[in-house]
């Protein structure tokens, strides 16, 4: 009989240990369970943020420039000339806003046609010259819609309609500019001109307009609208047409 209790004690001990120690074990793997499944889902897409900011057409608050006299609002656009008078080098108004992963979409118009101005992304001020350095979207005769980076890798990507006969001379054209990571699309009146994966290429930065030195210019940018965390679909093309655009960067480096 004793021999009885003893046994039915040792039973009823092991159990008991056993029992504390597998809430032990499930003490310790539940955070890891947790952490495996947490890391095992993507995070959520950010959703599309209309930045109400960006452009007020009444003013340049939250622009700024070098010389702010060659930059101006007429009519709810900004506009960028020296008048009659020559531009002395490329002249940049900047916005305060930065953007990483974004769309902008604007209208551009340029006269004359020869030409040439720009719209800069990721870039960032050199001072005290007010030079930018990095992703200009062109605009100009024999460059509109192709990629360049300004003070860095000269052209990246030339717009294949080289004739650009989508282009309005001296007249008003849509300009979109997706950027989302190392993915980079121009599109220029609903016409892809750039679709490239540049894997070097800088993933934040400023926004800016350009004058660029030369002959006397008048260069008007509005409706700009833009889009932070943007859903990937530009020209009426969604994520699908996009992907297949898409070409590495396979360019040399050099200094401009």
């Amino acid at each position: 009989m004793i021999q009885f209790a003893s046994s039915v004690t040792r039973y009823f001990y092991l159990q008991k240990r056993f029992a504390i120690l597998s809430r032990i074990l499930l003490i310790g793997f539940i955070p890891i369970g947790i952490t495996d499944a947490q890391n095992s889902i993507r995070p959520a897409e950010l959703k599309p943020e209309k930045d109400q900011g960006f452009f007020n057409q009444t003013d340049l608050k939250g622009w700024y420039a070098k010389d702010m006299n060659l930059w101006s609002v007429e009519n709810g656009a900004i506009v960028g000339t020296g008048g009659n008078a020559k531009i002395k080098g490329n002249q940049f108004l900047y916005s305060k806003i930065p953007v990483k992963n974004f769309r902008l979409k604007l209208k551009v118009k340029q006269v004359p046609y020869s030409a040439n101005a720009g719209i800069q992304f990721r870039s960032t001020e050199l001072k005290p010259s007010g030079q930018a350095v990095g992703y200009q979207a062109d605009v100009g005769k024999g460059w509109w819609g192709s990629l360049y980076h300004e003070h860095g890798r000269g052209i990246l990507v030339r717009n294949e309609d080289s004739s650009e006969k989508h282009v309005h001379r001296e007249g008003w054209n849509d300009y979109e500019i997706l950027a989302v990571d190392h993915r980079i699309w121009l599109a220029v009146n609903g016409r892809i001109t750039v679709a490239l994966e540049d894997p070097d290429g800088e993933l934040t930065g400023l926004l800016a307009l350009q004058i660029h030195g030369g002959p006397a210019q008048r260069v008007t940018y509005k409706d700009l609208e833009l889009t932070h965390d943007p859903n990937l679909t530009i020209a009426g093309l969604d994520r699908a047409d996009l992907k297949e655009t898409l070409k590495l960067f396979d360019g040399e480096k050099k200094n401009n």
